[in-house]
This record gives structure tokens, C-alpha cells and sequence, in this order.
């Protein structure tokens, strides 16, 4: 009597499992299926985690932030010209030029082309150097002259009424390098700039 009231319980399990459709075959089919979808899962954060490492923020000018992957790019293009640079000099270069447009805008410097389009960031900053460094610069003609004296080989000995607009470019392109040297450190002492391009 035992042995047969066993039977029918054992019967009735087998039915249960084989009518729930969890054979073995299936349950390695499942465990499969979980362990690929954690697999999935994980890569998936994985990438999640690279995305927001590669934008975080490298530097913060008063309102604004340059991300890392704005850096990124601005360094590989700049190391197609120059295999020295570093991203530390192109860091320093994207701040100096945010700087410049920013208050290139500021006075609102820029021409209008192409139906009223306003021009790009570069032109904007180009346009305001131009405009405020560039036209007020005045070379005295002693300066000139004395340029002259001191480099005549470098212009094949010819006369310096010759050569007298070239030298005078030439010191125009020096004074404006220093005067705008100086006004980007102006603007830098009154911008609020953090650097923190190492990761923590």
C-alpha cells in the first residue's frame, strides 16, 4: 500500500514538472539565456560608464565648461599640424579662444554674410582682435628704421624704403602677438577658470 501511494506521488511530480514544460533541456536553455543577458547587461553598462567618463568636464570658465570630449577632438585635429602638442596646450588654446569669443560677443564684433547668417566662432574672434588690438596699433618710424638696421640681411640688403612695409607688418604682427598676450591674461583675471583635466 506504501510502495503504491509513492508510485502516485512520483507520477503526479513528473506530470507537474513535464506539464510546467521545465525539462532539463529548457532549464539549460533558461540558465543560458540569464547568463547572456547579464553578460549583455554588463557590456551595456560598461559603455554607459565609458560615455560619461569621456564627457566629463575638463574645465569651467565662469558659466560655461569645455567637456572631454570636446578636448578630444580639438587635440586630434591640432595634432595633424604638430605631433609635439599637448592637451594641456590645447586646453590652455580652447580657454584663451572661448575667452576672446566671449567677449567678442560681448561687444557684439561680427559681420553679417550669406543673407544675414552671423559668422562662425572663428571669424567672430578674428574680426574683434582685428577691430580692438590690430587697428589701434602704431608703429613709429624710428622703431621701424632701427628694425631694419638690425636685420638688413634678412631682407637681401635691399633699400629700406623697399622693405618699409614689410618691416612695418612685421612689427605690427610682434606688437599685436604681446598686446594680445596681455589682454587674454586680462580677461583670464576676471573670469572665474578652473582646470581639472586629470582624472581624480
Amino acid at each position: 500500500m506504501q510502495e503504491n501511494f509513492t508510485s502516485v506521488l512520483d507520477m503526479r511530480f513528473k506530470s507537474r514538472v513535464q506539464g510546467s514544460g521545465f525539462s532539463i533541456q529548457n532549464k539549460a536553455k533558461l540558465a543560458l539565456f540569464c547568463l547572456l543577458l547579464t553578460i549583455f547587461l554588463s557590456f551595456s553598462f560598461y559603455d554607459k560608464c565609458q560615455a560619461v567618463d569621456l564627457d566629463r568636464i575638463v574645465a569651467i570658465i565662469d558659466d560655461d565648461v569645455i567637456l572631454s570630449s570636446e578636448l578630444e577632438d580639438a587635440f586630434l585635429i591640432a595634432a595633424m599640424t604638430d605631433n609635439g602638442v599637448t592637451k594641456d596646450e590645447v586646453l590652455e588654446d580652447m580657454i584663451e579662444r572661448f575667452l576672446l569669443l566671449k567677449q567678442a560677443k560681448r561687444f557684439r564684433i561680427s559681420s553679417l554674410e550669406n543673407g544675414g547668417e552671423i559668422n562662425e566662432d572663428d571669424r567672430i574672434v578674428n574680426e574683434y582682435i582685428e577691430k580692438t588690438i590690430r587697428a589701434v596699433i602704431y608703429i613709429p618710424f624710428e622703431k621701424m628704421e632701427s628694425y631694419y638696421m638690425n636685420n638688413i640681411e634678412s631682407y637681401g640688403n635691399r633699400k629700406f624704403h623697399k622693405v618699409k612695409d614689410e618691416v612695418e607688418a612685421e612689427l605690427i604682427e610682434e606688437e599685436l602677438k604681446n598686446r594680445l598676450k596681455k589682454h587674454i591674461n586680462e580677461l583670464r583675471n576676471r573670469a572665474y577658470i578652473r582646470v581639472q583635466l586629470k582624472e581624480r
